[in-house]
């Protein structure tokens, strides 16, 4: 009977033409409904009262999570999917899909000048540890690791504001690692640039020396 409901609230959500007004009915409508059960499935799993199985509702609020921008509660629920072998009910894998999602996501607040911390950082770990992705998944998300530490507030990647030489080397070895990966991954000029701001502060801690 769930599942006979869930289909019909699917059907609902797709009336809406606006997807700003399926996202508001997600958080507003959907998750209120949903999530108490996927809470309670959980519980019982963790306390071995049941064993883990297939649960489309469980995927599905994962997916309203991320659509909501609640990475921290889809994270959670999302490792958790991994861990118990829980399909994604859509055409992705998990780390497919949580990779693609909190890139994009990632890529947007900071080209803003916004923090992309801790929900960057707990996904590109996993990237880097424990799935296998395409080597330009991968080599993406380091170039992104990289590029990060050199960001002004306004979001911009400026080298020659960064005054701290293991900071740029850090970088550098980052973006090193992506094009390794994938060699088109277009690191070359910021390596570069990278290179000279190194060099000029090197040459400014002689000068002070002497």
């Amino acid at each position: 009977m769930q599942l006979i409901e869930l289909d019909a609230d699917l059907k609902k959500l797709k009336g809406f033409a606006r997807r700003q007004d399926k996202i508001t009915h997600k958080r507003e409508v959907l998750l209120p409904k949903w999530q108490p059960i996927v809470d309670k499935y959980l519980a019982d799993v963790a306390v071995k009262e049941i064993e883990p199985s297939d649960h489309p509702i469980f995927s599905r609020c994962i997916i309203w999570l991320f659509d909501i921008a609640d990475f921290g509660r889809a994270l959670e629920f999302a490792f958790k999917a991994i861990e118990l072998g829980q399909p994604t009910g859509i055409r992705r894998n998990w780390p497919s899909f949580i990779s693609d999602t909190v890139f994009d996501w990632a890529e947007e607040q900071a080209e803003n000048g916004h923090s992309i911390e801790p929900y960057f950082s707990q996904v590109f770990n996993r990237v880097v540890n424990d799935w296998k992705l395409a080597e330009q998944i991968t080599a993406k998300y380091y170039k992104f690791a990289g590029l990060a530490l050199l960001r002004a507030t306004n979001g911009d990647v400026k080298p020659t504001q960064v005054g701290d030489i293991s900071a740029l080397q850090q970088a550098d070895g980052l973006l090193e690692k992506a094009a390794s990966l994938h060699k088109n991954v277009g690191v070359k000029t910021v390596r570069n640039k990278i290179d000279m701001r190194i060099r000029a502060l090197e040459a400014y801690g002689s000068q002070e020396q002497s």
